[in-house]
C-alpha cells in the first residue's frame, strides 16, 4: 500500500456530491450534517490529502432566468427570496473552505419547469484520477450511478473506494431517495449513512434515534 513519507497512515481524499448528499440526509432523514465532524469521523485514522465539495450556485443571470421561466405574480418578492437563499449559499460556501475543504462550483442552469441544476461530474472525475496517484483511499458521498465507470477506473489504478450514501427504507419513503445498486456494488465498501448520522449531525435528531431503534 502507498503511504506518505514519514506516515504510516493511508492517503485519503473526500468527495462529497452537494446536492445529492443533500438529498440523501437533509431530505431523507430531516437532519443537518456538521461538516467539520464529518471531516473528522470520515479522516479518522487517515492522512487527509484533500476533500472537496462540488456545488451548484445562484448568480444574478439564473436568478432573472428562473424568475422569467416561473413568472410569479410578484417578480420582486421572488427575486428577494432567492437573493437570500444566494447569500446563505454563499455564506455556508465561505464557511467550508475555511474548514477544511475545497468548494468547486459552478452556475445554476435553469431548466423548464423551474428546475435548476449544475452538472459538476466532469469537475469531480477529473479531481479523483488527478489524485489517485497520491491517495490510498477515497470516500465518495454521493448514490449517483453515473459515478460507476468513474469508481471502477479509480479502483483499476489501486485506490481504494468507499461509497458514502443511503439505501435506508425510509429515505426512499420520504423523498424517493435511494443510492443506486450498481454504484455501491462497484465500491469496495459502502457507508450506511444511517449509521453514522448521530456522529456527523449539528444536533442528533428524535428522527435519527427512531431510525436506529428500528434496525
Amino acid at each position: 500500500m502507498k503511504h506518505t513519507i514519514g506516515s504510516s497512515l493511508p492517503r485519503l481524499a473526500i468527495f462529497v456530491d452537494g446536492w445529492n448528499f443533500k438529498y440523501a440526509t437533509h431530505d431523507a432523514f430531516g437532519v443537518n450534517i456538521d461538516f467539520v465532524k464529518l471531516l473528522e469521523y470520515l479522516s479518522k485514522d487517515s492522512f487527509l490529502i484533500r476533500a472537496y465539495y462540488y456545488t451548484g450556485e445562484w448568480t444574478t443571470d439564473t436568478i432573472e432566468q428562473y424568475i422569467r421561466i416561473m413568472a410569479p405574480a410578484d417578480p420582486q418578492a421572488m427575486r428577494e427570496e432567492l437573493e437570500g437563499q444566494r447569500r446563505r449559499s454563499q455564506s455556508f460556501m465561505r464557511f467550508l473552505n475555511r474548514n477544511g475543504y475545497m468548494v468547486v462550483k459552478k452556475p445554476l442552469k435553469v431548466f423548464a419547469g423551474g428546475v435548476t441544476k449544475a452538472d459538476l461530474d466532469l469537475e469531480l472525475a477529473i479531481d479523483m484520477l488527478s489524485l489517485a496517484d497520491r491517495c490510498d483511499r477515497y470516500v465518495l458521498a454521493s448514490g449517483d450511478g453515473d459515478f460507476v465507470p468513474l469508481v471502477r477506473a479509480v479502483a483499476a489504478r489501486g485506490v481504494r473506494i468507499q461509497v458514502l450514501s443511503t439505501q435506508h427504507p425510509e429515505a426512499y419513503i420520504r423523498c424517493n431517495y435511494k443510492a443506486a445498486d450498481e454504484l455501491v456494488d462497484s465500491a469496495d465498501e459502502f457507508i450506511e449513512l444511517c449509521d453514522i448520522l448521530p456522529y456527523i449531525t449539528r444536533t442528533p435528531s428524535v428522527q435519527t434515534q427512531k431510525l436506529k431503534e428500528e434496525e
